[in-house]
Formats: structure tokens, C-alpha cells, sequence
């Protein structure tokens, strides 16, 4: 990943508190869990060479809490594993993740799995094509093959053909380096399988292009995060669900590549994120994750000056049209997509994009 200076003042220091805790809701009230769902969270803010980050521990916190939380992926507190860098420590190195890797595998063998999720977000580097590096804190010049291998992490994953679904998301850089080796796990088994295994990789940018991080307002705090991974989190959070409130396998991707793509390009670079599903037996509209909710906010317009007024839904359609008086409002639920608004009066117009993350919306017309 690459950290993207947004105002000219001393950068923060990369995040170092400790993850909140969060509890499962379900548990506590002796209502059922996802116990057959596994996560390994990675973030590395810290390395002893490379440019410190602001936003891979933070990202990878918020990751873990929804993955926890009850109407998020709601998986046993204890089936996620969350392994941040510090300041000043050489870890996580190979051995934690493959130890916590083992831990996960020998609770999937013990008793039938579902899913597994890999995050993660540090520095990284492409290594070819389907190979990238996942740079450990002691990445350097004299480590130059300090970085853990995606495609040999993965198909580790698949080829034990423990669990029905594995999802893989890596937000760092895949810039290319040559003369590279990325380690493979220590971790593997004498026969190999990974036919009843599907994976849905999903890389922060194309090969040797950089996945950055900026400065976003989150909850109305200003905080650090990759695009690709605040994208992420808004895609689970709801911006990906479809008009039967499900996210699945085509609306996921669909999003967070559109959500990327439009961060980078808000401060004048390119990220393009790169996917790739492996034994897809279930098709493109699989259900990834039940919201239960329908996509749409309430938007509240609020007009500076009198006209004749129309508001047209994605598909050209007239949601509402009229006469209105300077300072009067309109209250009008709509659905995700592009909506148009015209004042016909002064032939005016301007494009609003509702894109299910927000209930409520404020807009001054």
C-alpha cells in the first residue's frame, strides 16, 4: 500500500491502540452463531525499513468487528483471528500467521467449516502475475523475500478442501519487483485437493499498480483507510445489496471496484481493483450476505431557489415534480442509483448518487 499525504502537515503515526472489543450479540442471548466460519485479519502499520502506514490496523479492526457482530457475519468471537504489527516488533512474522493459520485448520477438520476469510492490508509488491507479496514488518533490501506468497497462501486454503467458500482480499501495493521469491506457508499435506472449494480473491489493484490510503471522513471523524478497504467495509455494511437486500457474489465485486475506482480518482490517481473466483460452482447472484434490508435513503432537498422542479429516478423515470418556493424542502425516499434534479425555471441541474451506505441524506439545491 501506498500512504497518500492529503494536507501539508506532519503525518499521523501510524494507529498502535488496541482493537476494541466487541461481542456477538447472538451469543449472548443464546441465539445461533455462524460456528462453521473462520477469519484471519492482518494489518501491518510497522515495518523496521519501509514507510510506516495510517490505515491497515484500523482497517483490519473494522474488519474483524463486523465479522464478529451479530448482524454483520456473525462468527464466534473465537474463530477470528486478528494479528495487527506494532511499533518497534518484528511481528507478526510467517510463524504467527501460519500458527493461527494451523489453529484455524485443525478446528476445520475437526468438525465440517463453511467459510473462511483472509484479509490482508500492508505493504505488498508483484511479484508476477499471479503472485504477490505480503510484506512482513521486516521487509528491507537484505530481506528481500520477506513477504508472504497470495497465490501459495491461497491455494494452501483451497486445496485442503475444508471449506465450502474462501474469500481472500489483499489491500497493499502490487508494484513489481523482480528477482522475488514471496514464501510459502509451512503449513501443507501430503495430498492435495481444491476441487470443492470456492475462492473469490479479491486484489486492492492491478499488477504493477499501487493500492493507496488516504484521509476519509468515517462517522464524521477523520480518519486513514486503503480506498480499497473503505470500499470493503461499505460493500458489508449494505452499499452492496441488491434491490432483494442480499449481497451476492456480482454486486460485492461490482461495488467496491466502483467505490475504489472513484476514491483514487477523487485525488487524481488510478486503483483498479483486480478479481478472481476459482470453482464457482454457485454462480455470480450467490448470497454472500443476508441484510434484510432494502437498498434506498431519505433524502431531504432543500431548495435555494424558487422553480419549476423535477426529480428523475435512475431509469428515467419521474419521481416527483412540481412548483417550489425558495427555503421549501422535499422529503423523498429513493432507491440506489443516479437521480437527476432540474429546475426547469432556471435550467438547472445536478446529478445525486444514493448508494445505500447512508438512511438519511441532506441536499441543497
Amino acid at each position: 500500500m501506498t500512504p497518500q499525504t492529503v494536507i501539508s502537515e506532519t503525518p499521523l503515526p501510524p494507529a498502535t491502540a488496541l482493537c476494541e472489543e466487541v461481542v456477538n450479540e447472538n451469543l449472548l442471548k443464546g441465539l445461533p452463531v455462524n460456528e462453521e466460519d473462520y477469519a484471519i485479519i492482518v494489518g501491518v502499520s510497522h515495518y523496521m525499513s519501509l514507510a510506516p502506514l495510517n490505515g491497515p490496523i484500523t482497517d483490519a479492526c473494522r474488519l474483524k468487528n463486523w465479522l464478529i457482530k451479530a448482524d454483520g457475519g456473525n462468527i464466534h468471537p473465537q474463530h477470528v483471528f486478528f494479528i495487527p504489527s506494532a511499533p518497534g516488533s518484528q511481528t507478526p512474522d510467517q510463524m504467527s500467521i501460519d500458527k493461527a493459520l494451523s489453529d484455524i485448520l485443525q478446528m476445520a477438520a475437526a468438525k465440517p467449516a463453511r467459510r473462511l476469510y483472509f484479509y490482508f492490508s500492508g505493504h505488498g509488491f508483484g511479484s508476477n502475475w499471479e503472485v504477490n507479496g505480503m510484506c512482513l514488518p521486516i521487509w528491507s533490501p537484505s530481506f528481500y523475500n520477506a513477504a508472504l506468497s497470495s497465490k501459495a497462501y491461497l491455494d494452501l486454503l483451497v486445496e485442503k478442501d475444508l471449506f465450502q467458500e474462501v474469500y481472500f482480499f489483499l489491500d497493499c501495493c502490487r508494484d513489481k519487483k523482480i528477482n522475488t521469491k514471496p514464501l510459502h506457508s509451512m503449513l501443507g499435506g501430503a495430498r492435495p485437493g481444491g476441487a470443492n472449494t470456492m475462492a473469490v480473491l479479491l486484489y486492492a489493484s492491478e499488477y504493477e499498480n499501487a493500492a493507496w490510503e488516504g484521509m476519509m471522513n468515517t462517522d464524521g471523524s477523520l480518519q486513514v483507510h486503503g480506498y480499497f478497504s473503505r470500499a470493503l467495509m461499505e460493500a458489508l455494511n449494505g452499499g452492496a445489496v441488491n434491490n432483494n437486500g442480499d449481497i451476492t457474489i456480482t454486486s460485492f465485486i461490482d461495488y467496491i471496484r466502483e467505490k475504489t475506482e472513484s476514491y483514487a480518482q477523487e485525488r487524481n490517481q488510478t486503483q483498479t481493483v483486480r478479481s478472481d473466483i476459482r470453482n464457482n460452482k454457485y454462480g455470480m447472484n450467490y448470497v454472500i450476505h443476508r441484510t434484510g434490508r432494502i437498498p434506498g435513503t431519505v433524502l431531504t432537498i432543500t431548495f435555494k431557489t424558487a422553480g419549476e422542479i423535477s426529480l428523475d429516478g435512475p431509469d428515467l423515470h419521474n419521481i416527483k415534480s412540481g412548483p417550489v418556493q425558495a427555503g421549501e424542502s422535499w422529503l423523498v425516499p429513493l432507491g440506489k442509483g443516479y437521480h437527476q434534479l432540474t429546475n426547469k425555471t432556471t435550467k438547472t441541474s445536478a446529478f445525486i448518487t444514493i448508494d445505500g451506505t447512508l438512511k438519511t441524506m441532506q441536499y441543497d439545491f
